[in-house]
Order: C-alpha cells, then sequence, then structure tokens
C-alpha cells in the first residue's frame, strides 16, 4: 500500500523522539536525564482534580457540544479579560485536543494552497509542519541570538507578501523564551495592520515571565488588531496539565465556526471531565504559581550560569518559559567517538549516548546551530545535567 503523498512532507515530532530515546535507555537501566520535554515536572493543583474526579462521580461522561462546555468557555472568556485586557464571547471561544489542535484547526481553516505564513525562527516544532500539510509556504524570519531571537520590524516587513496569511507570534517563545515588549508589540501589529495578514499569537506561556517582564497579547492593543488576532492558549503550561490534552482559540466568530466544523469531523468534543477540571483552574485558586514560578527561576539562573562556563556553548539568557537555547556550534568540527561533530543533531546524540542527557537539536526549531534544554525538571537534575555534559565536553577531541 502507498502512502498518500502529503506524508512525505510530515516528519515525526522530534521532542516526542528524544523523549522516546530517553525512554528507552532508561528502560536498558541508563540514569538518563532529560531536558527535552516541554511539561512541568509539578503535579495538577489538587483543586483542579478534584473537579475532574467530582465529574466523574456525577456522570458527567457524556458529549459536550463540539467547542465545549458553556461554563468552561466563559471561563476561557473571563479569564482572558482578566488575564489580558482583551473581552470575548463565548461564542468566539473553542476548545481544543491541546495546543497542537488549535494549531490544525487554524491553519486548515484558513490556509489555501500556495498561501504564506510568517514564522520568526527558532520556532516551534508544530508550525511549519501543519502549514505544509495544507499546501501553504513557510516563511522564515531568522532571528539572532545577539538580538534576543527577536524579530525586527523591518525584517518583517520584508517577508510580508500579498501572499501571506498568517503571521505567527508566540511569547513567551518556545523554543527561545524571549518575551516581546509592549513596545515591540505594538510595532508588529501596525506593520500586520498595514498589510492583509492575521496573527496567529501563541500565549501559552503568558504566566511564566521573570525578570519583572510583561506579558502583552496583541488582541488587546485595539479593536482592529483584535479582530485580526487568532489567540491561542491552554492549561497545560500554566497548570501542569499536559496529559488532560486542552487547549483553546479565541478568534473572529466566523472562524471558530468554521473550527468548530472542522473538529466536528475529526476528534469532536475535549475530554468531558477534563473540562471541569480545566474550569476549576481557571476560576482559581492561583496561589501555586508564585511558588512553581519562583522554583523557575531559580533554575533557569542555574542552567544559565552552567551552560556559560562550559567551554564551546553559550546561551542568552531567557525571559518566560522553561526553556534554553544555547549555542552549540562552538563544538563543531571537534571528534568524538562516533566522529566529528558537524550539526546539533550530531551534539545532541553525543550528549545523549556518553552523558546521558537528553535535549533537542535546534534543526527541529529551524536553527542547526543550537540545542533546546527545558529546565522543567528539578534543581538536582539540572546541576547533575550540567556536570556530566561538561565532563563530555572536555572529553571532545
Amino acid at each position: 500500500m502507498r502512502l498518500a503523498s502529503r506524508m512525505d512532507n510530515l516528519p515525526p515530532s522530534p521532542t516526542l523522539a528524544v523523549n522516546a530515546k530517553a525512554a528507552e535507555m532508561r528502560a536498558q537501566g541508563l540514569d538518563v536525564i532529560s531536558f527535552a520535554a516541554g511539561e512541568p515536572d509539578f503535579d495538577t493543583p489538587e483543586h483542579i482534580k478534584e473537579a475532574a474526579i467530582q465529574a466523574l462521580r456525577d456522570g458527567r461522561t457524556k458529549y459536550t457540544e463540539v467547542r465545549g462546555l458553556l461554563a468552561l468557555r466563559e471561563a476561557v472568556c473571563d479569564w482572558v479579560e482578566e488575564n489580558k485586557g482583551v473581552r470575548y464571547a463565548p461564542d468566539e471561544a473553542i476548545v481544543t485536543i491541546g495546543g497542537k489542535q488549535s494549531v490544525y484547526n487554524v491553519f486548515h481553516a484558513l490556509l489555501e494552497e500556495g498561501d504564506e505564513i510568517v514564522i520568526p525562527a527558532p520556532m516551534w516544532v508544530a508550525y511549519e509542519p501543519v502549514a505544509t500539510l495544507v499546501g501553504a509556504k513557510t516563511v522564515r524570519i531568522q532571528t539572532k541570538d545577539a538580538d534576543g531571537f527577536k524579530m525586527t520590524p523591518d525584517q518583517l516587513r520584508a517577508a510580508l507578501s500579498p501572499r501571506t496569511k498568517i503571521v505567527v507570534l508566540n511569547s513567551p517563545s518556545n523554543p527561545t523564551g524571549c518575551v516581546y515588549s509592549r513596545a515591540e508589540i505594538e510595532v508588529i501589529a501596525e506593520v500586520v495592520l498595514a498589510s492583509g495578514a492575521m496573527v496567529l499569537s501563541d500565549e501559552i506561556y503568558g504566566k511564566l515571565l521573570y525578570d519583572g517582564e510583561e506579558h502583552v497579547s496583541i488582541a488587546s492593543l485595539s479593536e482592529e488588531m483584535r479582530a485580526r488576532t487568532l489567540l491561542l492558549d491552554g492549561f497545560s503550561k500554566t497548570y501542569a496539565m499536559t496529559g488532560w490534552r486542552m487547549g483553546y482559540t479565541l478568534a473572529p466568530r466566523e472562524i471558530v465556526k468554521a473550527m468548530n466544523a472542522l473538529q466536528g469531523q475529526s476528534t469532536s468534543n475535549a475530554t468531558t471531565f477534563a473540562q471541569y477540571g480545566g474550569i476549576a483552574a481557571l476560576r482559581g485558586p492561583h496561589d501555586f504559581l508564585d511558588a512553581w514560578r519562583a522554583e523557575y527561576d531559580r533554575r533557569r539562573r542555574t542552567i544559565v550560569e552552567g551552560l556559560n562556563a562550559i567551554d564551546g556553548l553559550s546561551v542568552v539568557m531567557p525571559k518566560g518559559a522553561f526553556y534554553v537555547l544555547p549555542r552549540v556550534s562552538g563544538l563543531f568540527g571537534r571528534t568524538g567517538p562516533a566522529g566529528e561533530l558537524k550539526s546539533s543533531v550530531d551534539v545532541s546524540l553525543y550528549f545523549l549516548e556518553q552523558a546521558n542527557c537528553a535535549g533537542v537539536p535546534g534543526v527541529a526549531f529551524g536553527d542547526d546551530d543550537f540545542m533546546r534544554f527545558s529546565y522543567a525538571t528539578s534543581l538536582e537534575n539540572i546541576e547533575k545535567g550540567l556536570e556530566r555534559i561538561r565532563a563530555v565536553v572536555g572529553q571532545l577531541g
């Protein structure tokens, strides 16, 4: 049997592939430290779990509306108004099976063959493959670590064309941790509004900020910008609910209606009792977040200081999310047991096989000079992993 040709352009998730390799090594009895997964190591708060458990006990196990429970969509709208300063109605919201389905729904609902999307790179791994799946062309804006991995207005203007349908904005960013300031987002909005494009604003890390940074949703700047924004968010990062598989999109009604039709022919609603957990998450309490952020901050500072102390590695301090993106190209040309290191894949394999430390090669995010490390793991693991990496780098020829 021959697979559909579109599958030739759909690579497996590199993050999940690294996680699988690390799990395989652990099954062999090896002590593997994983910096690969974008997954909080904290447990889902008890009040959220209890709400889902109670929903099960109450028999909340039937279908809901495809776009999610009205009570959940109301909670989403209230939370977004309180935390992002922009008001949506429940019929402008749809609950999805995680953030990836939000991207899938948006791109399939809006993009035609030959349309273009503009994405600053390094970028989250899901945007480009899904765009390619629908026949759209990705126009990358290559950002630099020296500039904090932020695209400039001039770069954005140069990337736009009459075929540009969507500009992707991910702040705080996965994988770079960069956070655009209010002034920077205002300029991006001006450039976008002068074009015919919409903005896919991925804000799932909006509550994970450091050093006094402010999260600004581009949709909050004006009614005109709100009408041109597809706001993506979810539960997995803020509430440590990755396995619950719930995200949401806020957008103009006609787009949500199209997404609802698409989702109705694919997955239907998010798991019903999980949605009750989502209501509890958004309605609060949120007192756990301060302690989580403080712990992430300690880890952030430790991993940045440790990586910068290793010869051949360098990393800028991220301002949000829970990732660092060290430059590993300083190791290219050096040799290990398998030969010369020529790419981020070579470096990641060397770290995994020689140091038992898993990170994701930067080529997966659109820049082969880097690797992504998640610090959503214990401080003990970070310190141990840094020591292992320092040791194996010292062994390179």
